[in-house]
């Protein structure tokens, strides 16, 4: 291995960098105040979440590092707050609890696990909290869709099922939030179940196990990554009855193995009749030759990942149309020939999260580009004006960390090679591109083409 310290990019300039204050970023979410740009990041390892004014992004100005609560006294670890969204002055924030083998914290740390809702309207640099929604009976809430409006699409957890769960959670009083309807696989319900169990979180049995990843609603549709069952479109007109439309079953063949969520996104292209979907790779930090247990240990084999679109012009018959190629190997790039095979060890590659935030003002609105954080491919930037044969355009791969920002006790957490890792992207209506990494903190840049 040879530490790469200078960024490799296509058709990208580097605008700025920001460190986070040494907190690593994850989900991004963003707002306008009057003539001011503000930047939210959520944090993978820690509790709480970063503000940062990038009105002028070649001058980004961190304004603080918010700590997020806790709930139990004397303990400061285990709380998660991975993902954030804002829209019509409301900052919803993600809780749940943290992963021995991705954070490297303690097992049973108690958590609390829900969603907590923000007034970002009155003092976007001071949040105020104004309510929780509590979701228990598992690890709480990973992820959950929200571009303004009166409803939250929360993906999480709820007693007496397994596994994340569509539970949407009318606003309307964003003092008092009230569920008002939910869907589920059939498999995850244990109400009437002789041996009712809930599968640990991000142990290999959950991730074989139909869960709800993530979710867009659109015009009363909700669009579904639902683990181990498919790409599912519900009619929630009627938010207290929800209707499955469709199930198109993605993996297998695609996905699962030792990645993350075996279908991880989805994003519907505007009006036109087509969804991108992703099934999630990992990070090469966990992995190395010498593992020989866990989830993480050395891989014999491994299905493939992928970013796709999908044609709903029969909403009842989904089909998959295209999958994206293979993200370009750049000159330069000193750990292998390709990015399944990261310095001699094999790894789960694929992607991770895309761009898929839209509604409010703050955000680019295209419909015929897809941007995608492709974990140790860097940020990915694709033409999708024919669904057909979706091209890669442009690309941005941070330099390799020097240092890891988080470890667990016994230093050993991340045994593979150091390599750069994207987590997260937004792109602002100016078209600056927001990046966050796994390891050193906050890239802004511009697409060239």
């Amino acid at each position: 291995m040879c530490r790469r310290k200078e960024p490799l990019a296509k058709n990208i300039e580097l605008v700025a960098f920001n460190d986070l204050n040494g907190k690593p970023g994850f989900q991004m979410a963003m707002q306008k105040v009057q003539d001011r740009y503000y930047l939210y990041t959520a944090s993978f390892r820690h509790n709480g979440w970063n503000i940062i004014d990038v009105t002028d992004p070649k001058h980004p100005r961190n304004v603080k590092w918010m700590e997020g609560p806790w709930f139990f006294e004397g303990v400061h670890d285990g709380q998660g707050t991975p993902k954030i969204q804002i829209a019509d002055g409301i900052m919803i924030t993600a809780h749940g609890g943290t992963l021995k083998e991705l954070h490297g914290t303690e097992v049973g740390l108690p958590f609390w696990g829900g969603i907590m809702i923000w007034d970002v309207k009155t003092d976007p640099e001071n949040p105020i909290l104004l309510s929780k929604f509590e979701c228990k009976g598992g690890a709480g809430v990973h992820r959950f869709f929200y571009n303004g409006g009166r409803y939250v699409y929360v993906t999480g957890s709820c007693e007496g099922y397994n596994g994340f769960i569509l539970r949407i959670v009318d606003i309307k009083d964003p003092k008092n939030p009230v569920e008002v309807g939910r869907w589920w696989a059939s498999e995850q319900y244990l109400n009437d179940k002789i041996t009712a169990k809930n599968t640990r979180y991000g142990s290999a049995e959950a991730l074989s196990s139909p869960f709800l990843h993530a979710c867009v609603a659109k015009d009363d549709i909700v669009y579904m990554a639902y683990a181990n069952k498919g790409f599912i479109m519900l009619d929630v007109k009627d938010k207290a009855n929800p209707k499955m439309l469709n199930c198109l079953h993605l993996n297998p063949p695609f996905g699962g193995g030792a990645a993350g969520a075996p279908i991880h996104s989805v994003l519907p292209l505007g009006n036109r009749p087509y969804v991108v979907v992703t099934t999630e790779g990992e990070r090469a930090r966990y992995f190395c030759n010498e593992a020989t247990e866990g989830l993480f240990k050395k891989i014999v084999t491994q299905p493939m990942n992928m970013i796709g679109i999908i044609e709903i012009t029969d909403i009842s018959n989904p089909s998959l149309i295209s999958i994206f190629p293979y993200p370009e190997v750049p000159e330069g790039y000193t750990h292998g020939t390709n990015f399944n095979i990261v310095d001699g060890v094999r790894i789960p590659f694929g992607p991770h999260n895309i761009f898929d935030a839209f509604g409010p003002d703050v955000y680019e609105k295209r419909d015929d580009r897809v941007y995608c954080c492709y974990f140790n491919a860097g940020l990915r930037i694709y033409d999708v004006s024919d669904p057909f044969v979706p091209k890669e355009i442009a690309y941005f791969i941070p330099p390799d960390p020097e240092a890891d920002l988080f470890n667990n006790p016994t230093g050993d957490l991340l045994p593979g090679s150091k390599v750069a890792i994207t987590e997260d992207v937004l792109v602002d209506d100016r078209g600056y591109i927001y990046v966050d990494t796994f390891q050193d903190g906050l890239y802004i840049l511009r697409c060239t083409v």
